[in-house]
């Protein structure tokens, strides 16, 4: 993930979107292309929005999300499609989602993952607020938005890591009990891997990781689950890691996790 982004004020606009999401994917799965899915989503009504405005607001969420690169949103189409759970489906659009929105990444894995990690219940709109204070040095965007923007920003925030299953509760948001199924990590780690993250010792510490509450020892722990399948060879002693993998690439291994081949 891109570590130097500009924030945006995406966030500041709908939420998680994931019926929406899942009806355009489906549409995507089945071979249609990205012009045509606009199409049915702005004359067929594919997404059941009531005015064009509407319609275009949510087609450009999604878009941005998901669609920017046409071959790789085929793969995550046929993994958001045929994942064997609705969890691992669910996962695999957060960390999609995290990848294209640098906020929401750096929300995830700079704010609320070390309050997790410290042991705390749960998060508030003040924490959220209290790290764009302290980001806004190296963000300066940030200064230019409104207070209604970035009170947007917080509160939807919050509300899409409910929706895609880290928090729980309406007005106190608690840590949910996350459960990351394999294959929601295993899609993980060979998108990572398509970035160039080969090595043992990166893959592990990868702060990637975080936007599923995961700890080093959690994805070692996973790598050994990954490995019994067959999704790589993974052994380690002490410090020392072999990491091999299995697929020559994210769409073989999808299509593997979704059982195609």
């Amino acid at each position: 993930m891109n570590e130097a982004a500009v924030y945006t004020t995406g966030l500041s606009a709908k939420g998680a979107l994931l019926e929406e999401t899942f009806a355009t994917l489906r549409q995507l799965d089945a071979g249609k292309s990205i012009a045509e899915i606009k199409q049915q989503v702005f004359v067929d009504d594919l997404l059941g929005k009531d005015t064009n405005s509407n319609r275009e607001s949510v087609w450009k969420r999604i878009h941005a999300r998901y669609l920017s690169d046409a071959p790789r949103a085929r793969v995550l189409a046929r993994m958001a499609t045929h994942a064997p759970d609705a969890q691992t489906a669910r996962l695999v659009l957060f960390y999609e989602f995290c990848r294209a929105n640098p906020l929401l990444r750096d929300i995830t894995r700079a704010c609320i993952y070390p309050r997790y990690a410290a042991g705390f219940v749960g998060v508030d709109k003040a924490l959220i607020q209290q790290y764009l204070d302290d980001v806004t040095g190296a963000h300066p965007e940030i200064a230019s938005w409104s207070p209604q923007t970035r009170a947007k920003i917080v509160s939807n925030s919050l509300s899409i890591l409910r929706d895609f299953g880290l928090l729980e509760g309406v007005q106190r948001k608690q840590f949910a009990r996350l459960y990351v199924p394999l294959p929601a990590f295993v899609y993980a780690l060979y998108r990572m891997v398509e970035d160039g993250l080969t090595t043992p010792a990166a893959l592990i510490a990868a702060e990637d990781w975080r936007v599923f509450l995961l700890a080093p020892a959690d994805v070692i722990a996973l790598l050994d689950e990954a490995a019994a399948l067959g999704h790589c060879t993974f052994k380690h002693q002490g410090d020392v890691y072999t990491l091999d993998f299995a697929y020559p690439s994210l769409e073989v291994c999808v299509a593997h996790l979704t059982r195609e081949i």
